[in-house]
């Protein structure tokens, strides 16, 4: 079974994306920024998982194709999808702007649709 998680850099996908490959799963552990990869990296290495982490912004349509388009290249398959990128914005209304809540929506709506219609395709296959 292959699993993609996004929003992998810390919190909940930082660690569902460990329990998937500790239980067996080969996972995928997505971030915008591959950078902050290095601790996921490092576990993955000392325990043996099977979990590779991949580059995938939810927010950028061709980020998400080719991370998808690679996953399917290298497994053939997406057996599971945790959508888990997201944030959460925090103070009165009147002080968060419009463009911060489009950003917000974009992420954590959009985000999910997007990466969802790219997994869906292969998924029903």
């Amino acid at each position: 079974m292959v699993a993609l998680v996004t929003g992998c850099s810390t919190g909940i996908g930082y660690s569902a994306s460990l329990m998937l490959a500790r239980n067996g799963f080969y996972t995928y552990a997505s971030m915008r920024n591959i950078g902050k990869s290095t601790s996921i990296k490092r576990l993955t290495t000392k325990e043996a998982l099977p979990l590779e982490a991949i580059q995938l912004d939810v927010n950028d349509d061709l980020s998400v194709k080719n991370a998808i388009e690679e996953i399917i290249s290298e497994k053939g398959r997406i057996d599971i999808l945790v959508n888990n990128a997201g944030y959460g914005l925090i103070g009165p209304i009147e002080d968060i702007s419009i463009e911060e809540l489009k950003a917000q929506f974009e992420t954590n709506l959009f985000g999910v649709i997007r990466v969802t219609q790219q997994v869906l395709p292969t998924m029903r296959r």
